[in-house]
């Protein structure tokens, strides 16, 4: 899921090549984005674990400006929800629902850039 992210999140002009997980290198010029897992949970009965998976990310858009963040964090939203009910990136992962499930805000002192913050869910299916 993670290689299928990035795939499709490098189409926005503005942070392709500048996705990182968990932390961007130290110095690295805005705007871009910070991805992290806060949540994988695959189902299982009984009998056997199949493989469908509920997995939510945290998207961290940082940049200069809050304007520029503004523009950003809502790309990167509208970018996310075409996701639902279709293939991303190149192995086929199929997302079969998504839900967004907040948008935040707040500006960063130590980095001097402002922080926008998709939380999303995705179901889909593991092969």
């Amino acid at each position: 899921m993670e290689k299928a992210l990035r795939y499709e999140l490098n189409q926005i002009p503005e942070i392709t090549n500048k996705i990182y997980p968990t932390n961007a290198p130290e110095g690295k010029e805005s705007p871009y984005l910070v991805y992290i897992l806060s949540r994988y949970e695959q189902t299982k009965t009984l009998t056997e674990i199949k493989n469908n998976i509920e997995s939510s990310y945290l998207l961290n858009v940082l940049a200069s400006s809050y304007a520029q963040m503004k523009e950003l964090t809502k790309k990167v939203k509208e970018k996310v929800l075409t996701f639902y009910q279709r293939n991303i990136g190149t192995e086929g992962i199929f997302i079969a629902d998504l839900t967004v499930n907040n948008i935040s805000e707040t500006y960063e002192s130590e980095l001097g850039m402002y922080r926008g913050i998709v939380d999303i869910t995705f179901w889909y299916k593991e092969e």
